[in-house]
C-alpha cells in the first residue's frame, strides 16, 4: 500500500476533507464522551470513523451524519468487547479463590457520578442527549440517526427524566 492509501489520493488532495476533519473531529470526540466514552475511547472510535470516511469521501453525501454513526458503532463495538472481557475476568477471578478483603470505597465525585449515569442510559437515549447538548435540533438528530423526530424527542425526554431522577436520588 502506498503512502496515499487505497483511495489513491493523499488527504490534502481530497477536496474539503481536511476542513471537514478539522471541524468535525473534536465535535465527534466530544459527543462520544457525552454518551459515556472516555477521551481515549472517543478518540479511537472517531479516528476509525474518519479513516473509513476518507476511503469513501468522494461518494459520501452526508459526511457529518455518516462519521457520527460510524464513530458511534465503533465505540459500541469496542465497549461491548470490553464488557465481555470484564465479565470473563470477573468469572475467572471468582473461580480462582476467595476475594481479598473489601476496602472501603471513597464517595465518587460528581463528575464520575454523572458519567456513571450517562453510561447507564440506553444507547439511543445517550446518543440523542449527546447530540442535543451539541446543539442539534430534533429534526437534525432524526436525520442523522434515521428515525422520526418524535422518536428523538421521546428519547430525549426519557434521558432527561432518568438523569433528573438519578441526580435527585444521588443528592439525598
Amino acid at each position: 500500500m502506498s503512502r496515499q492509501g487505497d483511495h489513491g489520493a493523499a488527504p490534502a488532495e481530497l477536496p474539503g476533507f481536511a476542513a471537514f476533519f478539522t471541524a468535525e473531529y473534536p465535535r465527534v470526540v466530544h459527543n462520544l464522551m457525552r454518551v459515556g466514552a472516555t477521551y481515549e475511547e472517543a478518540e479511537d472510535a472517531t479516528q476509525d470513523a474518519m479513516h473509513k470516511l476518507l476511503l469513501k469521501w468522494a461518494d459520501c453525501e452526508k459526511p457529518a451524519g455518516w462519521v457520527w454513526k460510524a464513530a458511534w458503532h465503533a465505540y459500541c463495538k469496542k465497549a461491548e468487547r470490553n464488557r465481555r472481557r470484564l465479565v470473563l475476568e470477573s468469572r475467572s477471578a471468582h473461580l480462582s479463590g476467595p476475594h481479598p478483603a473489601a476496602r472501603p470505597r471513597a464517595e465518587p465525585d460528581e463528575h464520575k457520578r454523572v458519567l456513571e449515569i450517562l453510561r447507564g442510559l440506553p444507547p439511543r437515549q445517550g446518543q440523542v442527549l449527546a447530540l442535543h447538548l451539541d446543539g442539534y435540533s430534533a429534526q437534525e438528530m432524526a436525520s442523522l440517526l434515521g428515525v422520526k423526530a418524535s422518536t428523538v424527542r421521546s428519547n430525549l425526554r426519557h434521558a432527561i427524566a432518568t438523569l433528573r431522577s438519578s441526580l435527585e436520588n444521588y443528592e439525598k
